[in-house]
């Protein structure tokens, strides 16, 4: 007699792994294993790359999404070394550092306005005054580059991580850190386009009024509004290709 087919449900399907989540997992297995140990420093890009029989760029994006994840660190003058592995770091699964998709955007910045507008708060009671004269300082700079996409968002990003030094949280700093890099990748060509980056000026300086306020509930709104601009910028840039 001839059994009926069997129809198997699965719960999920099978996904296979980009060949840099690979080699960021071997790296990972490598450190719980103690082979590489906090302060080792990694082979040259070169050199891993004809050791694990991949390509560069694999490499390359592999090594970028561990320094996300605060596993690895680069060093003045070159070379990636393990960091100290402490409580500011390995923060999360390493594919959703390195796997970013245009749908995610939304995603993103929601998650980057929750924690943001949570950094501020606590900014606003725990900053010293020398930090807010040194955001006062970082915002003068500012304003004399909004021609210059390149230049502010290199401002911009000292303008946060004073920010989210100014917190006091180490878990909050990795967290606001990494979803700004991952930002930065969709950031690019709306940081070009005319009035974004005189938006995000406006922005940083009514979230620095309500930090030299010392208004917690001033400061996280101003965040959450900033991150809803900056949303709204970047998906518009999307909307049109």
């Amino acid at each position: 007699m001839i059994r009926p087919v069997v129809e198997l449900e699965f719960d999920k399907p099978i996904v296979r792994e980009s060949i840099a989540e690979m080699v960021a997992h071997r790296v990972l297995e490598m450190v719980k294993a103690g082979v590489l140990k906090p302060g080792d420093q990694l082979p040259p890009e070169r050199e891993l790359a004809v050791s694990l029989n991949v390509s560069r760029p694999s490499v390359r994006e592999a090594i970028r999404g561990l320094s996300i994840l605060g596993v690895v660190r680069t060093r003045q003058g070159g070379g990636a070394y393990i960091s100290e592995l402490d409580a500011d770091a390995l923060l999360g699964p390493i594919q959703f550092f390195i796997s970013l998709e245009q749908v995610n955007i939304s995603e993103l910045y929601d998650a980057r306005s929750l924690i943001e507008s949570d950094v501020a708060r606590r900014a606003a009671e725990r900053m010293t005054d020398d930090e807010l004269r040194e955001l006062d300082r970082i915002l003068d700079q500012q304003a004399g580059i909004l021609t210059d996409a390149i230049a502010f968002r290199m401002s911009d990003y000292k303008f946060h991580d004073m920010i989210w030094n100014g917190a006091r949280n180490a878990f909050l700093k990795r967290i606001g850190q990494s979803l700004n890099v991952m930002g930065l990748e969709f950031r690019k060509r709306a940081s070009e386009t005319k009035g974004v980056l005189q938006q995000s000026f406006r922005d940083h300086q009514q979230l620095l009024d309500a930090l030299k306020a010392r208004d917690p509930d001033a400061a996280a709104a101003a965040a959450s509004q900033h991150m809803r601009n900056v949303y709204q910028s970047t998906i518009a840039q999307y909307s049109k290709s």
